[in-house]
């Protein structure tokens, strides 16, 4: 199972990187083994990156929180793993509202490492 929390880590560091004035917070969600980065400013929350795992990627109500997620008017990101990501891109296009980006964990350029234990 990939360490969810090491990858959501990675990801803060790019978003930290590349815009210093923006803000995170995250939320592991730990019996799915996934979590959700939320990207702010100074006038509140802009974004939302779902980061999922091998297992999470493909639960029932995933598109339906990036869709939620989207209706609030966030910038919405899913970040998969590299095997997973073809299959769901294919579902959040099919059942996805709004601007959901997907992307795998590879083309990020983030590793995936297992859990440790």
């Amino acid at each position: 199972m990939i360490d969810v929390e090491d990858v959501i880590l990675q990801r803060i560091d790019q978003l930290e990187e590349d815009e210093p004035d923006l803000e995170t917070d995250y939320e592991l969600i730990a019996p799915d083994n996934y979590g959700v980065i939320s990207v702010l400013t100074a006038e509140g929350i802009i974004g939302a990156e779902f980061i999922e795992s091998d297992i999470s990627w493909a639960r029932n109500d995933a598109v339906e929180e990036y869709n939620e997620a989207a209706r609030d008017g966030l910038y919405v990101v899913v970040i998969v793993p590299n095997d997973a990501y073809f299959e769901a891109l294919h579902r959040i296009s099919r059942r996805g509202r709004g601007n959901i980006e997907v992307y795998s964990y590879e083309s990020l350029g983030i590793l995936s490492t297992p859990m440790a234990g």
